[in-house]
């Protein structure tokens, strides 16, 4: 598929106090920051509308190797600038995205989720859409430009995208909500641009109810709450664990369940959505031999918790691997991997207790 983006950045900025397409996040201006969503993406029709300070903008667009279009008419308001791109995207696409320049932080994964869903030949707009709310960027097919040129301009462009069938696409991605019109607003995405490879709670319970069976949330939750007590006991003493890095990651251990190293297989799944800490510690969580010498971290009491829930239920380590032998009991090979990861295991509820300085039991 030929799909573009239009980056609108033409606007006054009035109420930010500083001109948003230029404003930092990181390493990256905002403007950088879309391009790079869409870069990512695989697409190379990225255009960027300019108005006011028109030069600069350009400047920081030629600098990101946009296309880019300058709105003499930006402050008449923004479907000014809209109409602007649909005369000036190429001919032989079939879609475009269209997204401020001031909801800098989509994830990746939102518009492949979008791409995926779009048929190629429609006439529907697809919305993605988190936790009932629809956000940006709408992929507009090319077959309504002709309605955006002649369009009055009158209720901007959610009047006349109104008029045509919408589909909503599920996404996990509370940034197609996060706009920054305001200092508040920017401290907030600021605050979010750190952590992006982190999902907040809503985020990874709406991803997790997308991958997960109802028999693998009943026990991702249970693994969750124990890794958790687990946490927070040490936090207390002074650790800094991540509870929302351990939470996510406990959720969605088993999002590969079934699978052939499902724990490899799951990794690569949840890397592939832009979430490497995570799967980092999922990678490691079916059997992992402690360094008594390293540092506790959120990938040992995952791997931890685990071993003290089975589908939704609590139990021992020496009950959860006594099962396995008697499943595998004519299988000498299986047997001994399983008793090797017995002591392992073993061994690592001993490194935690340690730190702890009680033991588990007496937690959870």
């Amino acid at each position: 598929m030929n799909i573009a983006a239009v980056i609108l950045a033409a606007g006054l900025s009035s109420r930010m106090g500083a001109f948003k397409p230029l404003i930092r996040l990181g390493e990256r201006s905002m403007l950088g920051h879309c391009r790079m969503l869409f870069h990512e993406c695989g697409l190379d029709e990225i255009l960027a509308v300019v108005g006011h300070r028109a030069d600069e903008t350009a400047a920081e667009a030629e600098s990101l190797g946009m296309m880019r279009v300058q709105n003499n008419e930006y402050h008449t308001g923004m479907f000014s600038s809209i109409q602007c791109a649909a005369a000036a995207l190429p001919t032989n696409i079939e879609a475009f995205f269209i997204l401020p320049v001031d909801i800098p932080l989509v994830r990746a994964a939102t518009i492949k989720t979008i791409l995926a869903a779009f048929p190629g030949e429609d006439e529907a707009v697809f919305y993605p859409l988190f936790a009932g709310r629809r956000g940006h960027p709408p992929l507009i097919p090319a077959t309504l430009i002709p309605a955006i040129l002649n369009h009055d301009g009158v209720g901007g462009l959610e009047a006349l995208l109104g008029q045509y069938k919408g589909i909503d696409v599920a996404v996990w991605d509370e940034g197609i909500l996060m706009d920054a019109d305001t200092p508040k607003d920017l401290e907030r995405l600021q605050q979010r641009q750190v952590r992006l490879s982190i999902p907040n709670r809503q985020e990874i319970n709406t991803l997790a109810g997308q991958l997960l069976s109802e028999q693998g949330l009943a026990h991702g939750h249970m693994v969750g709450r124990t890794a958790a007590a687990l946490a927070q006991a040490l936090n207390d003493q002074g650790y800094g664990l991540d509870m929302d890095l351990l939470y996510g990651a406990a959720l969605l251990h088993d999002v590969a369940k079934g699978q052939s190293r499902h724990e490899i297989k799951g990794a690569e799944l949840l890397a592939a959505l832009g979430l490497a800490e995570i799967a980092a510690i999922v990678a490691a969580h079916t059997d992992l031999e402690p360094r008594l010498t390293s540092s506790l971290t959120e990938k040992e009491l995952v791997c931890l918790a685990d071993k003290f829930i089975s589908g939704s239920r609590r139990i021992q380590i020496e009950e959860r691997y006594a099962e396995k032998l008697e499943i595998f009991a004519g299988n000498a090979a299986i047997c001994r991997e399983i008793r090797g990861r017995r002591e392992r295991a073993l061994a690592l509820k001993d490194f935690v207790e340690q730190k702890l300085g009680r033991s588990v039991e007496t937690i959870l």
